[in-house]
């Protein structure tokens, strides 16, 4: 081999990992940058690749490992992705698995962003098993006021200038002591 001459191998994981690589040897080559509109496509396309193996990654783990803590995370954290909405998830709950599971799970979110295609499109059993896993786990939708609820309820934090969540529990007290009261009238 000539003295000017370099020869190197490199292996990727996928095709896009091989599309970046031939980008940035390309950038490294010829001094000068992609057209950002390519690097931006390029860049989504990286992006999808690591959803994809990101999603496998979490599934197998709900899978194989179905009775563990890390488990439920993972359920919660693919009801929020398919309906924050509905479904709410501690971004903290990310510190509690794994690195691979966490890694995999801000590999999906930084997907779902794009808002390409829901999480349960790219199930490999989709949303009948996404609903089965939520029911199985036991992961109840949050609670919510309809509009007029939620008037009333701003208007009353307005006049009385008390937390939200001291005002809930009260209203949850006074809801368990009437449903005690009837439940008692009902026996007697």
């Amino acid at each position: 081999m000539p003295a000017n001459t370099l020869s190197l191998t490199l292996e990727v994981a996928n095709e896009a990992q091989a599309q970046e690589l031939r980008h940035a040897w390309q950038e490294i080559v010829t001094g000068q940058k992609l057209p950002r509109t390519e690097a931006l496509e390029h860049g989504t396309e990286a992006v999808m690749e690591r959803a994809r193996v990101g999603l496998q990654t979490i599934e197998r783990a709900i899978r194989e490992h179905p009775t563990t803590g890390q488990a439920g995370r993972l359920v919660r954290f693919l009801a929020a992705i398919y309906s924050g909405y509905d479904f709410s998830f501690d971004l903290t709950e990310l510190r509690a698995l794994d690195t691979e599971l966490a890694n995999a799970c801000l590999d999906y979110l930084n997907y779902d962003r794009l808002a390409k295609r829901e999480v349960h499109h790219h199930l490999a059993e989709g949303a009948r098993e996404l609903q089965q896993w939520i029911d199985d786990y036991r992961i109840e939708p949050r609670l919510t006021l309809d509009d007029e609820h939620a008037q009333a309820f701003a208007k009353l934090l307005t006049q009385t200038h008390r937390h939200p969540n001291e005002l809930l529990r009260e209203a949850m007290d006074l809801l368990f002591d009437s449903h005690r009261r009837k439940s008692a009238g009902a026996k007697g």
